[in-house]
């Protein structure tokens, strides 16, 4: 009987594990809203915000949706670049803090990604940065698919993962596999392609390096008007890979 329990041992520590995270991420996203800033910065040593911003180095157009604009950072960066963003957060407390911050001249929407209360086509560009699982529901990649302009692109940071043999860096790789962050190299690309291919967009999966970190995610273009424009990527992002 000892020996039983030894050997499902593992699993139901994952399992444990998970539900302490889950519980955790909805708390920090609720709740906890107070604290998410910290925490990012935290896990990110204090990189969290410029990581944002490598986003928009793939947005094309001026009228951007942001999808799950938590406290609203990135909403700030993109109306400093003379955009036109509006942001969509489900969290009543995250809304409240983007509130604060972007104050009455960007729009902020209380809504669920797999719903966007949006017309077909009003947008040219729509962003995600490290996002919740909402990112594996095929709603989801639908939906940003209708509220984008034909040859309109959907952005999406997934996530960023420290590199290198330093002390440090091992550290924080640790510190990753603890809160459910893995390699990138674990998430099947089928996933992304299949989600896009289902939903009518043309995807690219991409990575740029910031220091000791390598960050990942994909590019959606929505098919009408982007075959081409799909195929080649944008221009600014030599890491760009098909």
């Amino acid at each position: 009987m000892g020996l039983s329990r030894l050997r499902t041992w593992p699993a139901r520590w994952r399992e444990i594990r998970s539900r302490a995270l889950n519980g955790f991420f909805h708390w920090l996203y609720h709740e906890g809203a107070w604290a998410y800033d910290g925490v990012a910065a935290l896990v990110s040593a204090g990189r969290w915000q410029r990581w944002l911003c490598r986003a928009l180095d793939f947005i094309e157009g001026e009228r951007v949706l942001e999808i799950g604009c938590g406290p609203g950072h990135l909403l700030v960066a993109m109306a400093r670049r003379g955009l036109q963003p509006v942001g969509l957060d489900r969290s009543p407390a995250m809304a409240r803090r983007a509130r604060r911050r972007v104050g009455a001249a960007v729009p902020l929407v209380q809504g669920r990604a797999q719903a966007l209360p949006f017309r077909c086509g009003s947008f040219d560009a729509v962003v995600t940065t490290f996002p919740a699982p909402f990112i594996l529901e095929g709603a989801t990649w639908r939906e940003a698919a209708r509220v984008l302009r034909p040859g309109g692109r959907w952005v999406v940071l997934l996530g960023a993962w420290p590199a290198g043999s330093a002390l440090g860096i091992r550290a924080l790789r640790v510190l990753f596999r603890w809160t459910a962050r893995p390699d990138p190299a674990a998430y099947p690309q089928a996933i992304w392609h299949a989600l896009a291919r289902e939903s009518g967009l043309r995807l690219q999966e991409w990575s740029v390096e910031d220091g000791p970190w390598r960050l990942w995610g994909v590019l959606a273009v929505r098919g009408d008007a982007g075959a081409e424009e799909a195929a080649s990527g944008p221009a600014r992002s030599p890491a760009i890979r098909a």
